[in-house]
Protein backbone atom coordinates (compact mmCIF):
# COMPACT_ATOMS: atom_id res chain seq x y z
CA UNK A 1 0.00 0.00 0.00
CA UNK A 2 1.14 3.61 0.44
CA UNK A 3 3.77 2.72 3.04
CA UNK A 4 5.73 0.98 0.28
CA UNK A 5 5.08 3.81 -2.13
CA UNK A 6 7.27 6.27 -0.21
CA UNK A 7 10.26 4.15 0.89
CA UNK A 8 12.84 6.94 0.63
CA UNK A 9 10.84 9.77 2.17
CA UNK A 10 13.40 12.14 3.68
CA UNK A 11 12.43 13.88 6.90
CA UNK A 12 15.38 16.23 7.19
CA UNK A 13 14.32 19.58 8.59
CA UNK A 14 15.74 22.62 6.86
CA UNK A 15 16.06 25.37 9.48
CA UNK A 16 12.81 25.91 11.33
CA UNK A 17 10.62 24.71 8.48
CA UNK A 18 8.56 21.55 8.92
CA UNK A 19 8.61 19.37 5.77
CA UNK A 20 5.09 18.84 4.46
CA UNK A 21 6.18 15.57 2.82
CA UNK A 22 6.68 14.06 6.30
CA UNK A 23 2.89 13.68 6.46
CA UNK A 24 2.67 11.92 3.10
CA UNK A 25 1.59 8.64 4.68
CA UNK A 26 -1.99 7.81 5.75
CA UNK A 27 -0.78 6.30 9.04
CA UNK A 28 1.13 9.46 9.93
CA UNK A 29 -1.96 11.55 9.20
CA UNK A 30 -3.91 9.33 11.64
CA UNK A 31 -1.20 9.64 14.30
CA UNK A 32 -1.06 13.43 14.08
CA UNK A 33 -4.87 13.59 14.24
CA UNK A 34 -4.94 11.28 17.27
CA UNK A 35 -2.34 13.36 19.10
CA UNK A 36 -4.14 16.64 18.43
CA UNK A 37 -6.31 16.14 21.49
CA UNK A 38 -3.98 14.38 23.91
CA UNK A 39 -0.47 13.12 24.52
CA UNK A 40 0.17 9.39 24.15
CA UNK A 41 2.96 6.86 24.34
CA UNK A 42 3.90 4.55 21.47
CA UNK A 43 2.11 1.72 23.29
CA UNK A 44 -1.11 3.75 23.52
CA UNK A 45 -0.90 4.88 19.88
CA UNK A 46 -0.31 1.29 18.74
CA UNK A 47 -3.29 0.05 20.76
CA UNK A 48 -5.60 2.84 19.60
CA UNK A 49 -4.73 2.46 15.90
CA UNK A 50 -4.36 -1.32 15.92
CA UNK A 51 -0.76 -1.30 14.71
CA UNK A 52 2.49 -2.84 15.93
CA UNK A 53 4.30 -1.05 18.75
CA UNK A 54 7.48 -0.87 16.64
CA UNK A 55 5.58 0.83 13.82
CA UNK A 56 3.99 3.35 16.18
CA UNK A 57 7.34 4.08 17.81
CA UNK A 58 9.06 4.56 14.44
CA UNK A 59 6.42 6.92 13.05
CA UNK A 60 6.23 8.90 16.31
CA UNK A 61 9.99 9.46 16.26
CA UNK A 62 9.93 10.47 12.60
CA UNK A 63 7.03 12.89 13.09
CA UNK A 64 8.76 14.40 16.13
CA UNK A 65 12.01 14.76 14.19
CA UNK A 66 10.10 16.45 11.37
CA UNK A 67 8.55 18.92 13.83
CA UNK A 68 4.89 17.81 13.81
CA UNK A 69 5.00 16.30 17.30
CA UNK A 70 6.65 17.35 20.51
CA UNK A 71 7.93 14.91 23.07
CA UNK A 72 6.40 15.17 26.53
CA UNK A 73 8.11 13.02 29.16
CA UNK A 74 5.99 12.00 32.13
CA UNK A 75 7.61 11.05 35.39
CA UNK A 76 7.01 7.51 36.65
CA UNK A 77 4.44 7.16 39.44
CA UNK A 78 5.66 8.32 42.84
CA UNK A 79 8.40 6.00 43.95
CA UNK A 80 8.49 4.41 40.49
CA UNK A 81 11.77 3.45 38.95
CA UNK A 82 13.09 3.79 35.47
CA UNK A 83 13.12 6.57 32.99
CA UNK A 84 10.12 8.79 32.30
CA UNK A 85 7.56 7.45 29.86
CA UNK A 86 8.06 9.02 26.44
CA UNK A 87 4.84 10.58 25.25
CA UNK A 88 4.10 12.70 22.21
CA UNK A 89 1.54 15.32 21.31
CA UNK A 90 0.79 17.39 18.24
CA UNK A 91 2.69 20.67 18.03
CA UNK A 92 0.10 23.21 16.83
CA UNK A 93 2.84 25.66 15.83
CA UNK A 94 3.98 23.21 13.13
CA UNK A 95 1.20 24.42 10.82
CA UNK A 96 2.63 27.93 10.73
CA UNK A 97 6.10 26.51 9.98
CA UNK A 98 5.16 24.15 7.16
CA UNK A 99 7.49 24.13 4.17
CA UNK A 100 4.91 24.03 1.40
CA UNK A 101 7.46 24.15 -1.44
CA UNK A 102 7.35 20.39 -2.01
CA UNK A 103 5.44 17.33 -0.91
CA UNK A 104 1.97 18.67 -1.62
CA UNK A 105 1.06 16.01 -4.20
CA UNK A 106 2.28 13.22 -1.90
CA UNK A 107 0.29 14.64 1.00
CA UNK A 108 -2.88 14.88 -1.11
CA UNK A 109 -2.45 11.24 -2.18
CA UNK A 110 -2.08 10.19 1.46
CA UNK A 111 -5.10 12.30 2.46
CA UNK A 112 -7.13 10.69 -0.31
CA UNK A 113 -6.18 7.20 0.87
CA UNK A 114 -7.01 8.08 4.47
CA UNK A 115 -10.30 9.68 3.45
CA UNK A 116 -11.27 6.39 1.76
CA UNK A 117 -10.62 4.59 5.06
CA UNK A 118 -12.70 7.14 6.98
CA UNK A 119 -15.61 6.90 4.53
CA UNK A 120 -15.79 3.15 5.19
CA UNK A 121 -16.05 3.87 8.95
CA UNK A 122 -18.64 6.63 8.65
CA UNK A 123 -21.83 6.06 10.61
CA UNK A 124 -23.43 9.40 9.70
CA UNK A 125 -22.71 12.23 7.31
CA UNK A 126 -23.33 15.62 8.86
CA UNK A 127 -22.38 17.63 5.81
CA UNK A 128 -20.74 17.20 2.45
CA UNK A 129 -20.23 19.77 -0.23
CA UNK A 130 -18.45 20.10 -3.53
CA UNK A 131 -18.40 23.12 -5.82
CA UNK A 132 -16.30 24.47 -8.65
CA UNK A 133 -17.64 28.00 -9.02
CA UNK A 134 -16.60 31.61 -9.59
CA UNK A 135 -16.81 33.90 -6.55
CA UNK A 136 -15.99 37.52 -5.84
CA UNK A 137 -12.57 37.61 -4.16
CA UNK A 138 -14.12 39.15 -1.01
CA UNK A 139 -16.62 36.29 -0.71
CA UNK A 140 -13.84 33.73 -1.22
CA UNK A 141 -11.74 35.37 1.51
CA UNK A 142 -14.76 35.21 3.84
CA UNK A 143 -15.23 31.49 3.08
CA UNK A 144 -11.53 30.80 3.74
CA UNK A 145 -11.75 32.69 7.04
CA UNK A 146 -14.83 30.74 8.17
CA UNK A 147 -13.24 27.39 7.32
CA UNK A 148 -10.07 28.44 9.17
CA UNK A 149 -12.24 29.19 12.22
CA UNK A 150 -13.91 25.77 11.97
CA UNK A 151 -10.54 24.00 11.65
CA UNK A 152 -9.18 25.91 14.65
CA UNK A 153 -12.26 24.99 16.71
CA UNK A 154 -11.90 21.28 15.88
CA UNK A 155 -8.19 21.30 16.79
CA UNK A 156 -8.68 23.36 19.96
CA UNK A 157 -11.51 21.17 21.28
CA UNK A 158 -10.07 17.75 20.32
CA UNK A 159 -9.61 15.46 23.30
CA UNK A 160 -8.57 11.95 24.27
CA UNK A 161 -10.35 9.02 22.59
CA UNK A 162 -13.52 7.72 24.23
CA UNK A 163 -13.53 10.21 27.10
CA UNK A 164 -16.61 11.92 28.44
CA UNK A 165 -19.33 12.53 25.88
CA UNK A 166 -16.92 12.67 22.92
CA UNK A 167 -17.73 11.19 19.54
CA UNK A 168 -15.18 10.24 16.90
CA UNK A 169 -15.47 12.61 13.95
CA UNK A 170 -13.63 13.37 10.73
CA UNK A 171 -13.19 16.76 9.12
CA UNK A 172 -11.33 17.32 5.86
CA UNK A 173 -11.05 20.80 4.38
CA UNK A 174 -9.37 21.52 1.06
CA UNK A 175 -9.95 24.93 -0.48
CA UNK A 176 -8.39 25.48 -3.90
CA UNK A 177 -8.01 28.45 -6.19
CA UNK A 178 -8.04 27.08 -9.73
CA UNK A 179 -6.41 28.06 -12.99
CA UNK A 180 -9.02 29.91 -15.02
CA UNK A 181 -7.73 28.66 -18.40
CA UNK A 182 -10.37 27.12 -20.60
Amino acid sequence: MLGNYYPNMSLEKGGDLVPLRALANPLRIRIVSLLTGTSMSATEVAEELGIAHASASYHLRQLAEAGFLEQVDEQPPRGGKGRPQRRYRYDPSSGARLDRTEGRRLLYEALSADLSRRLKQATATRMSMDAEVWLDRSVWEEVVGLINQAVALVHDKAGPPRSGDRIKVSMTALLLELDDAR
